[in-house]
Parts: C-alpha cells; structure tokens; sequence
C-alpha cells in the first residue's frame, strides 16, 4: 500500500513541475505602434547596408509567394 501513495506522490510532484514549466507571464504590450522586426541589438536584426545574397533573395521571394490561409468556417 505503501508503495500506492509513493507512486501518487510522485506523480502529483511531476505533474506540478511539469505545470511550472509550461506557465509563463507574458507582459502586455506598452505601445501601440505595431512591431517592425527584432528590436536593436537583437542576433537577428537585418543589416540595411548589407544586401541579401541569392539564397536570402530566394526564400524571400518564397516567402512573399504564400497565400494566406483562408478563415475557417468552424463553428
């Protein structure tokens, strides 16, 4: 019986850390500017004086190709 509640136990304190994980506070937006990109300093932050290379030229054209996905009519 005992082994019982041991198994209970830890089940209930993988399922809490498991919770912990996945929660996260998600501050609201202090602007009402839309967002133009990664803000400065960011890794990903594109470079104006750089120009793209045919890869980048590529999967931007790629990219600008995808239509939207049409609204769905679930009820």
């Amino acid at each position: 019986m005992a082994s019982v509640y041991a198994w209970l136990l830890r089940a209930a304190r993988d399922s809490l850390i498991a919770f912990g994980r996945i929660w996260v506070w998600i501050p609201p937006v202090e602007s009402e500017e839309p967002l133009q990109g990664p803000p400065p300093g960011h890794p990903e932050r594109l470079r104006p004086d750089v120009p793209l290379n045919a890869v980048e030229k590529e999967i931007l054209r790629h990219f600008r190709d995808i239509d939207p996905p049409a609204p769905s009519r679930d009820p």
